[in-house]
């Protein structure tokens, strides 16, 4: 484990810390994962939250975006209250669910979501964040050790994260078009996406988010959302 440790303090870039935690969750096995990042004052399952996702299908990621359906799982934050980790099943009955709850459990199990975990992460100053991990079969079938191992490097992960955005307080300056790229960054848009939004090329805006995470000091969007956040450049 102090390896793994070891690694993670090393790490200068948000986005290392968390695909390097992804790394070591699927050597445990791990089939899906997610991290999502919440603003102060906000549920985990807020629209407002960042989540970075790896080894779910597309079109549930497309879906988790919407900000209604996001809202309607009621996982996180029941997650978050538990305090430790807990399974989807149980998290699914361990509190009276409302009609839109059901059509959101219904819509898991047509994906094949049925057997994750969610994990409470806490940081310092509250900011306290919320992860799943899927093995893709039940924890009894997993093994504690693995879970044990899974669940130590993800609250690892995040500390590291806080660590790193404390230490990100210099003033950043963005111009107006890098603002209007970040913004829609934020909202979860691809670059793409946000080409198509802006009536931009893709090649414009992929030069103005390599700008964009030079600028915040990291090498990715979810690293580049993450700062942007928290130095209150856009409010998501």
């Amino acid at each position: 484990m102090q390896r793994y440790f070891g690694k993670i303090e090393a790490l200068e870039d948000i986005g290392e810390v968390l695909w390097y935690a992804v790394g070591v969750c699927e050597e445990l096995g791990a089939v899906r994962q997610s991290y999502h990042f919440t603003p102060l004052f906000e549920r985990q399952n807020s629209e407002r939250t960042v989540v970075h996702a790896h080894g779910f299908d597309p079109e549930w990621l497309e879906l988790y975006d919407e900000s209604n359906f996001r809202k309607s799982d009621p996982i996180p934050p029941r997650t978050m209250a538990y305090g430790a980790m807990l399974s989807w099943e149980r998290a699914m009955t361990i509190a009276p669910n409302t009609s839109e709850n059901e059509a959101f459990f219904a819509r898991m199990r047509e994906f094949g979501l049925v057997h994750g975990f969610g994990l409470p992460l806490f940081g310092p100053r509250s900011r306290n964040a919320y992860a799943s991990i899927d093995f893709g079969r039940p924890g009894s079938e997993v093994g504690e050790k693995k879970l044990g191992i899974a669940r130590s490097i993800s609250q690892a992960a995040h500390q590291r994260v806080c660590v790193l955005l404390e230490s990100a307080r210099q003033p950043v300056e963005l111009s107006p078009r890098e603002l209007e790229v970040l913004e829609w960054l934020v909202r979860g848009k691809s670059l793409s996406v946000t080409a198509d939004i802006l009536g931009l090329s893709q090649d414009t805006v992929k030069t103005y988010a390599k700008r964009i995470y030079a600028k915040l000091g990291t090498n990715d969007r979810v690293g580049a959302v993450v700062k942007a956040l928290k130095l209150g450049l856009v409010t998501a």
